[in-house]
């Protein structure tokens, strides 16, 4: 990994994200067209991505392991980040009504819109497959027990569950987990066509966390102090300590930076999403999402450049 590339490619991602936060705050773009972008990407550029990203690789035994491998590192940084977050909710005595979104900020990222461009332009269609595993335990793990703890005396059905597990990412990438399985490939025609829509996942993405940002009230952000301890222990502690057991296993070096990228990405916009439906704790999802994702326009790099002397 070329440690200069990569803080480049952050301070670049970074400024788009700048833009983004500027065009709402100077009411030049309504908030109102974020709604519209965010759909735009889930909806279609990210199928793109990944039908065009995984149909193009050839199965074999060698990549069969690395995504059982893949799996099981996934669900051990979810679990221990979730425990984490048991834990300092009960240490800085967080209140109950918002311990739900508190253990959810910390042990679930923003995989797809920042945590996607950024494994994508470190680590290229490989590393990107190998995200998207990492991403199918964060969802499943946020729309199941994420959900029936955010809802707390609300009833939530498994129809409802479903709906939301069953969207067009996951469609997506079922249909191309079927494509590569049998050796089925795009027609010439469109698979050009599907990958330049899919590439540009990474600069809408920046733009809409931007405009994320920008809706985010900062005074109440600087106001609860414990939220910047908990982004010093999910961006900084945490990835750190992974590296150390993985690279004590002998994980893969590939796979190793793709998870731990992925365990070290900031709180995902989803969330105040999910809280605001559910009546949990709006303000302190926005808010932990606001801090944690400002500092990791500064510790991405220092993952990435811990992960470049130490894998």
């Amino acid at each position: 990994m070329n440690f200069g590339v990569v803080t480049e490619q952050i301070c670049m991602l970074s400024f788009v994200m700048l833009l983004g936060f500027v065009i709402v705050k100077t009411g030049y773009v309504g908030g109102n067209v974020k709604d519209g972008i965010s759909k735009i990407i889930v909806k279609l550029i990210l199928p793109c991505l990944i039908i065009s990203s995984i149909s193009s690789k050839e199965l074999n035994s060698e990549l069969l392991g690395d995504i059982a491998v893949i799996f099981a590192l996934s669900l051990f940084c979810i679990f221990t980040l979730f425990c984490i977050g048991i834990l300092t909710s009960k240490l800085f005595k967080i209140p109950d009504e918002t311990k739900p979104v508190h253990k959810l900020l910390v042990s679930t990222g923003n995989v797809i819109f920042i945590g996607y461009p950024i494994i994508f332009s470190v680590y290229g269609e490989q590393g990107f497959l190998y995200a998207i595993m990492y991403w199918l335990i964060n969802d499943l793990f946020l729309w199941t027990v994420g959900v029936f703890m955010l809802s707390g005396k609300e009833k939530t059905t498994k129809k409802d569950l479903w709906k939301k597990l069953l969207n067009p990412s996951t469609v997506s990438f079922f249909v191309a987990v079927i494509m590569l399985v049998f050796g089925i490939k795009l027609p010439p025609v469109i698979k050009p066509a599907m990958e330049e829509v899919g590439a540009l996942t990474t600069y809408l993405s920046m733009i809409f966390i931007g405009m994320a940002l920008a809706e985010v009230n900062v005074k109440k952000a600087v106001s609860k102090w414990w939220v910047f301890v908990i982004a010093l222990i999910k961006l900084i502690v945490m990835p750190i300590i992974f590296i150390l057991i993985f690279r004590g296993l002998g994980v893969k070096e590939i796979i190793l930076g793709a998870v731990v990228l992925e365990a070290a990405m900031p709180a995902q916009t989803v969330l105040t999403i999910l809280a605001n439906e559910h009546k949990a704790d709006f303000e302190y999802a926005a808010v932990g999402m606001f801090v944690t994702t400002i500092a990791s326009i500064v510790t991405l790099p220092l993952i990435c450049y811990l992960l470049d002397i130490l894998v």
